[in-house]
């Protein structure tokens, strides 16, 4: 069953990957992140794998209020509902061990 996935952090790492697989199974897959030339970058990427659901892309910075309260007007607004919701984020203060 094809499902509509909103991925936060999807431009990089985990969050890339998880997208990545997810489009391959033919889900919808909601890209977002804050980069927008990363973020077009990763949905053209995606878009392409051949058998790929449907990606969209979503800019905004999730520290800020107004940006997650933009993001979840602007998601509503094409979807009825989301079937699954994958928060990744990455604590940019976080050192490596």
């Amino acid at each position: 069953m094809q499902k509509t996935i909103l991925i936060t952090g999807s431009t990089y790492g985990i969050g890339l990957e998880t997208a990545r697989m997810l489009v391959s199974l033919g889900h919808n897959v909601l890209l977002h992140g804050r980069n927008p030339a990363k973020l077009k970058e990763v949905e053209k990427t995606l878009s392409a794998l051949p058998d790929g659901g449907r990606v969209e892309s979503y800019m905004s910075d999730l520290s800020r209020m107004a940006d997650v309260e933009e993001l979840a007007k602007a998601v509503a607004e094409w979807h009825v509902k989301l079937d699954e919701y994958i928060l990744e984020i990455l604590n940019e203060a976080a050192q490596p061990l």
